[in-house]
C-alpha cells in the first residue's frame, strides 16, 4: 500500500492457506451500491456486495479530487475494524496495536518487512490465525494472516484472499462483490462480455512467482511490467524506464517512505502515452522512483488514482481487469 508521500507495501513470503468461507446472517452493510450493469450481473450470479469508504488515511489535508484510499468495515473475530482494501499486498494483514481486542496471539517469524525500496529491514512480520473475518454476509474462517505496524486503519485485506471470494472490485463505485462458493470462470465470462459491450478495455492480470497482480504496460513506447496496487495513491515507475523512454524527469519535495523504514525522493514526469495492457492513456504525470537492483517489478505500482479515474473494475478471480476512459 503506498500514499501520495508515503509507500508501504508489506510484502508476503507465500500464500497464506486455504481458509473456509460460508455464509452469516445480513448485515446492514450489506446493501446494493445501485442499479448498474456490474450490480445488476453479479447479483443475478449470486455475489453479495459491501459498498467501501473512500478516505485519505494519512490525516493530511488532502484536495478534494486528490486520490483517496479504498477501506471496508468488517468484523475480525466478531470485533469492528476497518481495513484497507489493497490488491498490492498479497496477505491479509492485522495491525500490532489492535492484537488484544481482537483477541489474536502473535507469533513471531523471522520473515522480514520487505519493500520496493530496499530488500529488507530490521523488521519482522509476525503471524495469527483469525477464527472469524465477516463482510456482508460473506465469513471466512480460520484464516491465517500477518501481524505488522500498520498506521491508519486496522489492517489490509490483500489480494489472495480477494481471490478465495471470487472478488469483483469497482474502484470508482466504489464496492467489493464477493461469492462465498469462490471465483467462477464462467461468470468472469459473462462479465467480461458486458463491460466491452460498455465501452472498457480487457486488461488480462498475471499472478507473480511473488502473488501480486502484474499487467503489461508501457511508457512512451518503452515496454514494462506495473503491479495494480489499490494500496497506493500514486502511480509509480522506476526512473530507469523513464529515462530510456527520453521522458523529462524533474525532482520534487515527496518522499516514498516504504515498510521497515525505507524511503526513496519521488520525481515526476509527463509521458505522451501510458499503455495499459491495449488501454491507452494520452498525456499522463507519472511519479518515478529509483528501486534498487533487483527490486523490479515490485517498485511499478498503478495506483488507485489512476484506477479511479479511469472507471477500473478488477475481476480479482478472473484474473481481469476493466478500463475506461472517463465519459
Amino acid at each position: 500500500m503506498a500514499q501520495v508521500s508515503a509507500l508501504t507495501e508489506p510484502t508476503s513470503p507465500s500464500p497464506a492457506p486455504a481458509a473456509t468461507v460460508s455464509e452469516a446472517k445480513a448485515t446492514p452493510r450489506d446493501t446494493a451500491t445501485d442499479n448498474s450493469s456490474v450490480n445488476s450481473l453479479l447479483k443475478q450470479e449470486g455475489f453479495g456486495v459491501v459498498k467501501l469508504r473512500q478516505e485519505n488515511l494519512d490525516n493530511q489535508k488532502a484536495h478534494k479530487n486528490d486520490p483517496k484510499h479504498l477501506v471496508v468495515d468488517v468484523e475480525v473475530n466478531r470485533v469492528s475494524a476497518s481495513l484497507m482494501v489493497d490488491t498490492g499486498t498479497p496477505t491479509t494483514n492485522i495491525t500490532r496495536s489492535r492484537l488484544k481486542e481482537f483477541g489474536l496471539v502473535e507469533q513471531k517469524t523471522s520473515l522480514r518487512v520487505t519493500s520496493p525500496l530496499r530488500s529488507a529491514s530490521n523488521k519482522f512480520f509476525g503471524i495469527a490465525k483469525l477464527n472469524t473475518l465477516a463482510m456482508g454476509n460473506c465469513m471466512m474462517q480460520d484464516l491465517p494472516v500477518l501481524i505488522d505496524a500498520i498506521p491508519y486503519v486496522d489492517g489490509v485485506f490483500g489480494s489472495d484472499d480477494m481471490h478465495r471470494i471470487g472478488a469483483v472490485l469497482d474502484c470508482s463505485e466504489p464496492a467489493l462483490y464477493y461469492a462465498p462458493r469462490g471465483p467462477s470462470s464462467d461468470t468472469s465470462g459473462k462479465l467480461a462480455a458486458m463491460l466491452q459491450n460498455n465501452g472498457f478495455t480487457q486488461v488480462p492480470m498475471r499472478l507473480t512467482s511473488n502473488h501480486r497482480l502484474e499487467v503489461a504496460c508501457s511508457i512512451d513506447g518503452v515496454p514494462s511490467t506495473i503491479v495494480v496496487d489499490t494500496g497506493s495513491l500514486a502511480t509509480c515507475v522506476d526512473r530507469s524506464i523513464g529515462s530510456k523512454a527520453g521522458v523529462i524527469i524533474k525532482r520534487t519535495r515527496r518522499v516514498l517512505i516504504g515498510s521497515g523504514g525505507a524511503n526513496a525522493p519521488v520525481s515526476s514526469g509527463h509521458v505522451k502515452q501510458f499503455a495499459i495492457g491495449d488501454f491507452e492513456i494520452k498525456d499522463a504525470d507519472i511519479s518515478f522512483v529509483r528501486s534498487r537492483k533487483g527490486d523490479h517489478p515490485s517498485a511499478h505500482l498503478l495506483g488507485i488514482g489512476e484506477l479511479v479515474s479511469n472507471s477500473a473494475i478488477i475481476d480479482v478471480g478472473g484474473l481481469s481487469m476493466y478500463l475506461r476512459h472517463p465519459q
